[in-house]
């Protein structure tokens, strides 16, 4: 897949470690459970690759969603109105538009198609990417069909499918859910402003931790024969963003890194709006001498710990495990474990 980098600024193996210490607490977001809040971290479109978003309404109850859809930093609003138990999926190159049996089209026009209880689409409008190459990231949030408040309904779910296309040659696909922010039942007042765990938190917190189980980069991979160089790509996204006033979350995140014997290596790399990178990239423009690749680890695999020690924001993030052989590329995304909740609160301010 050739790497399209921000625009402004397979079954993959994870590392399984045996680490001491105490047994992590669960963070409050989750990529199993339906929420109020859903979040795509890694959207991308290319010349040779494209992705399939996947957003279902688990209720019995139709709900609108408010999409926001952010390619270097210019965000794109729409919204979707769900019918009851409806999936619906779309490519991001295309989007959804009017009404039809096509793929592309919403199926539900309320006359001749309709839903449970006569629930429809009406009203829905996905727009494609307004680029390509196009690298961003999506959220969708639940909200009031009259007044386009947001609302404490923990009814979405989602996934989405990275398709990679070698003309005549493969096709690769690389699956992830979405991480999903969970409204608290009352918490969630009529205006525009979301507060993200903390003191005076409507929606649960952003995680105080984040672990990374992985191969170090330019690892062999000794589960397969032929000779296969492993890296692990990692995005990493804000929890607080200002969509009112365009102005996108940082952090600086600390990186605890552990090898297999359990020996410690850390750094630390500031990030906006989007990080995309190389896990070896990271801390120095030397690959091969970084932190994170497995000749200076010295082990095969690693667990990394992330902490956001800015006041700014917490972090959301998602990884993608590439293994590049002589004759194929093979590539597998996975979710990022979360550990215990963030203090402070994160905001997400909506337009």
């Amino acid at each position: 897949m050739r790497k399209v980098r921000w625009a402004s600024w397979m079954v993959g193996m994870a590392a399984a470690l045996a680490l001491g210490g105490v047994q992590p607490a669960a963070a409050d977001v989750t990529s199993d459970q339906a929420a109020a809040i859903v979040i795509w971290p890694d959207i991308l479109v290319g010349n040779t690759y494209d992705t399939v978003v996947q957003l279902s309404n688990t209720s019995n109850d139709p709900v609108l969603v408010h999409g926001v859809c952010v390619p270097g930093w210019n965000e794109t609003d729409f919204r979707i109105r769900l019918t009851p138990r409806q999936p619906l999926g779309w490519l991001v190159s295309d989007g959804v538009a009017g009404f039809g049996t096509s793929f592309g089209k919403f199926k539900l026009d309320g006359v001749s198609r309709k839903g449970i209880g006569g629930a429809s689409n009406v009203g829905s409008r996905i727009p494609p990417v307004p680029e390509v190459p196009f690298n961003g990231s999506l959220k969708c949030i639940a909200i009031d069909s009259d007044t386009g408040a947001p609302v404490d309904r923990n009814v979405l779910k989602g996934e989405t499918t990275v398709e990679k296309i070698v003309p005549g040659l493969s096709v690769d696909v690389a699956k992830s859910n979405a991480i999903g922010i969970q409204a608290i039942p009352g918490a969630v007042n009529d205006d525009n402003t979301l507060v993200i765990g903390g003191p005076d938190a409507e929606y649960n917190g952003c995680p105080s931790v984040l672990i990374l189980n992985h191969f170090f980069d330019f690892a062999a991979n000794p589960a397969v024969p032929e000779p296969t160089s492993v890296q692990t790509r990692l995005v990493l996204i804000p929890c607080t963003e200002d969509f009112l006033r365009q102005i996108p979350g940082s952090a600086v995140v600390q990186y605890l890194v552990y090898n297999e014997f359990e020996q410690r290596f850390s750094t630390s790399h500031g990030m906006k709006c989007k990080q995309d990178l190389y896990i070896s990239e990271i801390d120095t423009t030397q690959r091969e001498r970084s932190i994170f690749s497995a000749g200076v680890a010295g082990t095969l695999t690693g667990q990394t710990r992330l902490t956001s020690v800015s006041p700014g924001s917490g972090l959301l993030a998602i990884g993608d495990e590439e293994h590049i052989s002589a004759t194929s590329d093979h590539y597998a995304d996975f979710n990022v474990h979360y550990q215990g909740d963030r203090e402070e609160s994160d905001i997400i301010t909506l337009p």
